[in-house]
């Protein structure tokens, strides 16, 4: 009898193992899956959180020296943009003084407080395809926004300086943005719109926060993906946008009785089919149940 339930046991073992899915192993780090929005969801005209980030996927951006600041990027897409809103923590804000600036001139626009999103594209540079990680081109565009809300964007292999465009009169048809500041924190929020339209799939991605600690002084970084650099697209991170909604569905409206009968009973809301894995879990279930049989069974005969 013991062999019979040992048997069994190592069956069911072997089913388990059959049904549980293999996890992926890509080279490069995922962040997780995206979901999807609607472009009203998001309110461009402020800085302020909307609920929508509730539904984000958070990427963590704290790869950086000590005492460099650090903070979390939500990411969403709709189908015409992709939307970033990160939230810095740092220590030493520093606003910069452009009073000497023409918007649309060259400055170096990274050293100061600022938020960059790195996304890489298909193929050459200049090509607008988002696409995944492993691009020997090393493609990839740059989307940045600083404390003081100047924008600035350029292409990895661009024409330099010609390329990088730095404010708001060189860079409205290519993303929205918005800035709110709070002492020692900033929020910016980035909807890029440039790129051919987004779909489902993965997409290479780096973040990095550029931590001015003086005016005129250094700007350490901190970023999301501890394997890649500012450009290196082929060690870059990968988010996969999804096609599923972010946002809950909204509550039905409950039904009033008014005095005309009984109120329509509420619906019962239909069982919610297992998700992809579940079958390895009811599998270990199985065994978990069958070995804990087996212990009981051996108990009995010893007893005996």
């Amino acid at each position: 009898m013991k062999r019979t339930i040992a048997l069994l046991v190592v069956f069911a073992l072997i089913a388990a193992l059959a049904v549980i899915p293999a996890a992926a192993a890509p080279g490069n780090q995922n962040f997780g899956d995206v979901k999807k929005i609607s472009d009203g969801d998001i309110d461009m005209s402020s800085g302020e959180r909307d609920a929508a980030w509730d539904y984000g996927l958070a990427i963590p951006v704290t790869f950086g020296e000590p005492g460099d600041a650090s903070g979390t990027t939500w990411v969403l897409w709709s189908d015409t943009a992709y939307y970033f809103y990160t939230e810095v923590n740092d220590t030493t804000p520093v606003s910069m003084d452009y009073s000497g600036w023409t918007d649309g001139e060259y400055i170096d626009a990274w050293v100061s407080d600022s938020v960059e999103i790195f996304i890489a594209v298909e193929g050459e540079a200049g090509d607008f395809d988002a696409r995944t990680v492993g691009n020997f081109d090393e493609a990839c565009w740059q989307f940045r926004i600083d404390r003081d809300g100047i924008p600035s964007t350029y292409q990895r292999n661009g024409a330099w300086t010609d390329d990088f465009l730095v404010g708001a009169s060189v860079n409205g048809d290519r993303l929205e943005w918005a800035v709110k500041t709070d002492g020692n924190k900033y929020y910016t929020k980035h909807k890029i719109t440039m790129l051919s339209a987004p779909k489902p799939g993965e997409m290479g991605l780096q973040i990095q926060i550029n931590d001015l600690q003086e005016e005129f002084g250094g700007a350490p970084q901190t970023r999301a993906n501890d394997a890649s650099g500012s450009w290196d697209t082929d060690q870059f991170g990968y988010a996969v946008l999804v096609d599923e909604p972010a946002m809950p569905e909204p509550e039905p409206e409950p039904v009033v009785n008014d005095g005309g009968g009984d109120a329509a009973p509420t619906p019962t809301p239909a069982p919610t089919p297992p998700r992809t894995g579940d079958a390895g879990t009811i599998a270990l279930i199985i065994v978990t149940a069958l070995a804990a049989m087996g212990i009981v069974v051996f108990r009995r005969k010893s007893v005996r």
